[in-house]
């Protein structure tokens, strides 16, 4: 039995036009971890990366072939499949000091700082949402010890998009890992090994603390890579020196031939690009241009702020917040004081079915694993004083 929330995504409402863009802080670097292919975690900066461009040739006579390696590359593991925010939760249990994350309430028992729990994709997700109103979607939430954490669910149709997915398809999603390693490198100002098998297991996620409309989140990001020319101790780099660094998004798209293929590159693609980047405060994409048969002909930079206004005529960045911000709260009205690590409140959106946001409540399908809920009420006594 479904519960409508007063939530509708419609941008055509005149509150969602009119809407200001909400109060936001700076997203704020505050830790990171690498999975290698296996999946194992590794809270070091192993998996980091360097933008290093082209050398000797102009980045607009450029032949860079996504399909070299296509036969060969290393999918994920399946068992990535069933991570659920597992690698979130492992971060914050091994955090080397909780005091930055955990703080006391009055009855001396602790709680996380953040009203919030997730990854930037599901945040992505909900923000897009008003101009995304096709795209169906399933998110869970549970409110543990005073803190929500999401996590997305595969709908129906996009577990049966999966299973039907193409090789062609297949060969598209490569193409921005291809890229990638062409353009990102183990150290900085060294040739890129294109010849090495593409590892898609492979990642750097950053752990990133913001504020939206007076919700405090911490949520996870795989981080494409850094520009600097001084290499860093992955073993060891800390936090404060990552801060210094500029982040960069990678990004490949075929090059437009014509206007409504340009018209549907801001229509249906830059909203994506500036949530993922605007969360996670990276200000500039390198975004090669490829061709049909799949080669990058030249390499471009777009800053943020352009991306955001060649878009105006399409998408508000300030409904997408406004959005996000107006779901956030009603998730907080709708869960109250529950305070259960086996109560899943089950939020779906489906315009087929109903313009607003629906919930509805489970018991026993959680996705907060034991080791990490022992971990929590263990931690109590011990931090009671």
């Amino acid at each position: 039995m479904f519960t409508e929330t007063t939530v509708d995504p419609d941008p055509r409402q005149p509150a969602r036009q009119s809407c200001a863009f909400p109060t936001v802080t700076k997203p704020t670097l505050i830790g990171f971890f690498s999975l290698n292919q296996e999946r194992q975690y590794d809270a070091s900066a192993a998996q980091l990366k360097y933008l290093t461009l082209p050398r000797g040739s102009s980045l607009t006579e450029l032949r860079l072939d996504l399909n070299e390696g296509f036969e060969t590359h290393h999918p994920k593991p399946d068992s990535a499949q069933k991570e659920r925010i597992d690698m979130l939760l492992t971060f914050i249990r091994r955090s080397s000091d909780p005091r930055q994350l955990w703080i006391p309430q009055e009855n001396g028992q602790l709680r996380l700082k953040h009203n919030f729990v997730c990854f930037r994709g599901l945040l992505r997700l909900l923000a897009c949402t008003p101009y995304e109103w096709k795209t169906p979607w399933i998110v869970q939430a549970i409110r543990y010890r005073g803190t929500i954490y999401l996590c997305e669910k595969a709908t129906p149709e996009k577990e049966q998009s999966v299973r039907n997915e193409t090789e062609q398809q297949k060969r598209f999603c490569f193409y921005g890992f291809k890229f990638e390693q062409h353009i990102l490198t183990e150290e900085p100002a060294v040739e890129p090994d294109t010849s090495a098998p593409v590892r898609l297991g492979e990642e750097f996620c950053a752990m990133f603390d913001t504020t939206l409309a007076g919700h405090r989140l911490l949520y996870g990001a795989e981080m494409d890579g850094i520009v600097t020319d001084r290499p860093f101790d992955r073993e060891r780099v800390s936090v404060d020196e990552l801060r210094r660094c500029e982040f960069v998004e990678v990004k490949v798209k075929r090059r437009e031939t014509a206007q409504r293929q340009v018209d549907n590159f801001y229509r249906f693609k830059t909203k994506n690009w500036w949530c993922q980047s605007f969360l996670v405060n990276v200000q500039r994409l390198v975004v090669g241009l490829r061709d049909d048969a799949g080669i990058v002909r030249e390499i471009t930079n777009v800053r943020l702020n352009d991306l955001c206004r060649q878009s105006a005529r399409y998408w508000s960045p300030a409904v997408c917040m406004d959005f996000c911000a107006d779901l956030l709260s009603e998730m907080v009205r709708v869960m109250g004081r529950t305070d259960s690590s086996r109560k899943v409140y089950q939020f779906e959106y489906d315009a087929r079915q109903c313009r607003r946001v629906r919930y509805r409540v489970l018991e026993g399908e959680s996705f907060l694993p034991d080791w990490y809920t022992k971990h929590v009420e263990e931690m109590q006594p011990k931090w009671k004083d």
